[in-house]
């Protein structure tokens, strides 16, 4: 796919999320109903945890990491990905690689947004009893996950003899590139 197609579809996704957000918090904050009775609920509250990770330590060890390291997080987490992306992207070429991708990509950068301007928290608004509350950006992101191995499975045989060393020494590469 086409570097222009793949960021088009990134801003795509992102102005889907930001735009449902924005009605929810204009027009049905208050708002809270089942979709799937005892399973799925309408239930819109603004985390201000930064992250489920952050939310799990915070009420089991009573740990907050604050705004700056979910930050460093999120450029070391698109960063990383990235770089996975345009190493295996260079060995199977797939389409279904690419929309992994620009879910990823999609799904960090709405968090960082939540994070940076959204002042009251992240809004979340997708309820799954009793487990947790979770928004469009959490679908992007568990749908990059389920698309990569999709695409690594289907894949295999073009990728069964890479190694790690390989992978290092694309990453070496892509910095040298970018350096000078």
């Amino acid at each position: 796919m086409k570097t222009q197609t793949i960021i088009l579809w990134i801003l795509i996704l992102i102005i889907i999320d930001q735009v449902v957000k924005i009605i929810i918090n204009a027009f049905f904050l208050d708002y809270n109903f089942e979709i799937i009775p005892s399973i799925l609920e309408f239930k819109p509250v603004f985390n201000q945890k930064y992250s489920y990770l952050n939310v799990l330590l915070n009420e089991k060890l009573n740990i907050n990491f604050g705004l700056f390291p979910h930050l460093i997080l999120f450029l070391f987490a698109i960063s990383i990905i990235a770089f996975v992306y345009d190493f295996y992207k260079n060995i199977i070429n797939s389409k279904l690689l690419d929309f992994a991708f620009m879910l990823y990509v999609a799904g960090w950068s709405c968090a960082l947004i939540g994070n940076l301007i959204w002042t009251k928290g992240i809004l979340d608004y997708i309820y799954l009893k009793p487990l947790f509350i979770f928004d469009l950006k959490d679908i992007y992101i568990n749908s990059f996950t389920f698309l990569l191995l999709l695409a690594l499975i289907q894949n295999r045989s073009k990728i069964k003899g890479v190694k790690m060393s390989d992978f290092m020494l694309q990453i070496k590469k892509r910095l040298r590139i970018t350096k000078g």
